[in-house]
């Protein structure tokens, strides 16, 4: 059966799990998939394409959070939560998809697309933009944090944190 891009990508997340981010290379993965280095280049790009596609993977269930009948603050804190945890729940979560974003990789717009569209009608898109990066940069700092150390705040001072910026946000524009 040939080898899929999910395949891979499946892979890589299950090896950056057990070995984290400074033991994933392209070498360890093609041993796992019993192929070629080649083979794999066929799927991924670069290892850089492939460490895009493992943040998106790690991404996916904050891409995913809908409306719902929430209001823009209580979406932007389902946000957050649903953030951290999908950082949380793989080994250096945080840290690949910090680097992703840093490279621009396409899972950045996936995550920028996933801003709702329902805020109130005197923020521009460069305000929205600002308020959605303050959150979603606290909660990968926090994360980043979190998987550095083996002492972490937890979520309860996550979340009086994550409520507190909010809050703030809200406040400035005095809604």
């Amino acid at each position: 059966m040939p080898l899929s891009r999910d395949q891979v990508i499946d892979a890589a997340v299950e090896l950056l799990n057990e070995v984290g981010l400074e033991k994933l290379t392209t070498r360890a993965l093609t041993d796992r998939l019993g192929v070629q280095r080649g083979a794999l280049y066929w799927h991924v790009k670069s290892k850089d394409d492939l460490l895009g596609a493992i943040a998106e993977r790690i991404c996916r269930p904050s891409l995913s959070v809908e409306a719902d009948g929430r209001t823009s603050w209580e979406w932007l804190r389902e946000f957050g939560l649903v953030y951290r945890r999908s950082l949380l729940a793989h080994r250096d979560g945080a840290r690949i998809v910090a680097q992703a974003i840093a490279r621009n990789a396409p899972m950045v717009v996936r995550l920028e697309e996933t801003r709702p569209t329902f805020w109130p009608d005197e923020l521009d898109e460069d305000t929205v933009d600002r308020y959605f990066d303050i959150v979603a940069s606290y909660v990968a700092g926090f994360v980043l944090q979190e998987q550095a150390g083996p002492e972490s705040p937890g979520e309860a001072a996550f979340t009086a944190s994550l409520d507190t910026i909010i809050l703030g946000i809200r406040t400035e524009l005095g809604v």
